[in-house]
């Protein structure tokens, strides 16, 4: 009978850690509910595909343009979100041939935009076709440091360091609807700043939610003053995340607006105009831009977690899980292992 006796409570015992396991399990899949729906109703699946435009043809300007590249990579994978390496002139060409519906580009090349192959050294009609891209397709075009489109590159076609000069943005912004150095049509806006910007409440609730710090001040060396009251009805300034105070600079009554989301069309033009950082600093306002971009709601989450910390303990709590089972699933083909207890 002793035998008998103990065959029942090893029985008893195995049913009891099965049931403490499941408890264990229904509290951390409870536990985890909000961060999976963040995670995964936001960002995984994401139905923006995010390219991280860094081609060997073309040079870089104001960032190092691998630095920057590493950086984003980074810190959109810390924060959950694909992204797309283009990494050649070519690869860049097929983009803009095939013209995919709601795409984000983010630029680390600073003043360098790469010029794909197909053009030749025709960059003015690249330019205005990346224009027409963001009004027409819904792109979302990310410029981060310095005057963009002041240089273009291709080592196959014009070098890999090609100045256009101040034609080149002018070029670009007039092709979007706003004027710019454009024979007889009044300026909409300016990008000649020099001067030091402030942070908004919405980059630093952004930041937070987030989990990436961003600066109190950047350097402000091309930033965008906009006359926002004489923009075209398809174009509208979103939102800023850095402005440089009245009193040091104003160009025709606008304040210079660092970081600034311009709406044209159905796309958008994120204008950064910033100098002075390094490349990994431009690669996470790059990422927090994005996740910005994908998750307005972000903006009023300042509270509680990060979306970075939230990430973490999610990866392992579902490690834990999975040590729970293996740990399981050991004990169960052990005491399979073990001969059963036969009565005298």
């Amino acid at each position: 009978m002793k035998e008998k006796y103990t065959l029942d409570k090893l029985l008893r015992e195995r049913k009891c850690t099965l049931l403490v396991i499941i408890v264990i399990l229904l509290t951390l899949v409870a536990g985890l509910s909000e961060t999976l729906a963040i995670l995964y109703n936001n960002f995984s699946a994401q139905e923006r595909k995010v390219y991280i435009l860094c081609v060997t043809e073309a040079d870089d300007s104001w960032v190092n343009k691998n630095d920057m590249r590493d950086a984003t990579i980074s810190f959109l994978s810390a924060l959950g979100i694909k992204g797309e390496v283009i990494e050649t002139a070519d690869e860049w060409d097929t983009l803009i041939r095939q013209a995919p519906e709601g795409a984000i580009v983010i630029n680390c090349h600073g003043e360098v935009t790469p010029l794909p192959t197909s053009y030749g050294a025709d960059y003015e009609s690249f330019y205005r076709d990346l224009a027409s891209l963001i009004k027409d397709k819904g792109w979302v075009y990310i410029h981060i440091p310095g005057f963009g489109f002041y240089f273009t590159g291709n080592s196959k076609t014009v070098g890999d360091k090609y100045k256009v000069g101040d034609s080149g943005v002018g070029i670009f912004f007039s092709a979007l609807g706003l004027s710019y150095h454009q024979e007889g049509v009044p300026d909409l806006v300016n990008p000649w700043c020099d001067q030091d910007a402030i942070i908004t409440d919405l980059a630093r609730n952004v930041s937070r939610a987030v989990g990436l710090r961003l600066p109190e001040m950047v350097r402000a060396s091309r930033a965008l003053a906009i006359a926002v009251d004489q923009l075209p009805e398809d174009i509208k300034v979103l939102w800023y995340w850095y402005k440089v105070p009245e009193d040091k600079k104003i160009w025709q009554g606008y304040p210079y607006l660092a970081l600034v989301c311009i709406k044209v069309g159905k796309g958008m033009l994120v204008w950064g105009g910033l100098g002075g950082r390094s490349g990994s600093d431009y690669g996470a306002m790059a990422a927090m831009i994005t996740a910005y971009i994908l998750n307005p709601d972000l903006a009023t989450k300042a509270g509680g977690l990060s979306l970075i910390r939230k990430r973490q303990l999610f990866i392992y709590s579902l490690v834990a899980v999975g040590a729970i089972f293996v740990a399981y699933l050991v004990v169960l083909l052990y005491r399979r292992s073990v001969p059963p207890i036969e009565s005298a």
